[in-house]
Order: structure tokens, then sequence, then C-alpha cells
């Protein structure tokens, strides 16, 4: 029983974090949030099926939006001194 009390909860084929969507939908059925639900539970299996977890996707959102690391041209001079060449 123990074995599994570290894993991703599971519905069936999805990742259990996708039921919030779902959960949305079984509160409020509208045509609009089962759109929302659709789109949830192929967000999650998609980043399953990359072998990502939200916080993990969420990182690499991060540092694609944040663009490439850019190192000083001087790595022995300190970060402080670093901008102000004066």
């Amino acid at each position: 029983m123990w074995r599994w009390a570290s894993g991703v909860p599971r519905l069936g084929p999805v990742d259990a974090r996708a039921g919030v969507a779902l959960l949305i939908f079984f509160f409020h059925m509208r045509l609009w949030t089962l759109g929302v639900a659709f789109l949830g539970v192929a967000f999650f299996g998609l980043l399953e099926r990359f072998g990502l977890t939200l916080p993990v996707a969420w990182r690499v959102l991060l540092r694609l939006l944040s663009g490439p690391v850019v190192w000083p041209e001087h790595p022995m001079k300190p970060v402080y001194r670093f901008y102000r060449e004066y």
C-alpha cells in the first residue's frame, strides 16, 4: 500500500490535477465550462506526455520568457560594479 504513496494520484488515465477543471464544470454546467474542462484535461495530458509536472512546466515557461543568461565580460569583477562603468 505504501509503495505508491508518493506517486501522482490518477483519475483513470489522467492526472488527478485535471480534476480541478472537471470540478469547475460539475459546479457550473455550461458549454463554455465544458470547453474549459476539456482544455484542462488536454493540458495535463500533454504535460504528462512530456513527463512534466505543473511546477516544472511553470519553470520551463519562465525560463523561455526570461531569455538567455548573459554572463559578465569579466567574471572576477564584483557584480555591484558590473553596471556602473564611470
